[in-house]
């Protein structure tokens, strides 16, 4: 029987043994280096290590051991970090969009009075640049947009099908 349950037992168990396992590996690695390190710093002059393979041993059994940690405690850490973080995002936002409301403003003002930043329809029939809230041409009076015969949706005069009911047009 499958289950609905994002996180189930399993998940749980293994977490709880990441958590587990994962520390205890780290740790295990790390006494290898340590006893290493020792090894080759407690030698007198000309004398060889005999336990630095330690060191070899270690460094990937740490790294296994931090990795595992990570799968056990990743949800806890990703949860502190989204609430960490949320409230920096939430007030870099408003900021800028406080900051930046009256460039935005200005640019939008002077789109709307520039004719050469507005958008244009050409007419299919005498190709004439309309503006683009127009329903016929200024030159011959062609119609610029379709009515759906199912739903008369007005749709632009090229759509081969109404954005409102899919009918083809």
């Amino acid at each position: 029987m499958k289950s609905d349950k994002f996180i189930t037992d399993e998940h749980v168990k293994t977490r709880t043994l990441f958590r587990f396992l994962g520390p205890v590996v780290f740790i295990g690695g790390l006494l290898c280096m340590i006893i290493a390190f020792i090894d080759f710093f407690s030698l007198q002059p000309f004398e060889e290590p005999e336990k630095f393979w330690l060191f070899f041993v270690g460094m990937p059994v740490s790294f296994v051991g931090f990795i595992l940690t990570g799968f056990g405690y990743g949800s806890t850490v990703a949860k502190y970090q989204a609430r960490e973080y949320a409230p920096v995002a939430k007030d870099t936002f408003n900021y800028l969009a406080k900051e930046t409301s009256e460039g935005l403003s200005v640019i939008s003002k002077s789109v709307k009075q520039d004719p050469s930043l507005q958008q244009h329809v050409t007419c299919p029939r005498c190709q004439n640049q309309n503006a683009a809230t127009s329903n016929f041409c200024d030159e011959c009076g062609t119609s610029l947009v379709q009515a759906c015969k199912s739903c008369n949706h007005v749709n632009d005069h090229d759509a081969r099908f109404c954005t409102n009911c899919g009918t083809k047009l």
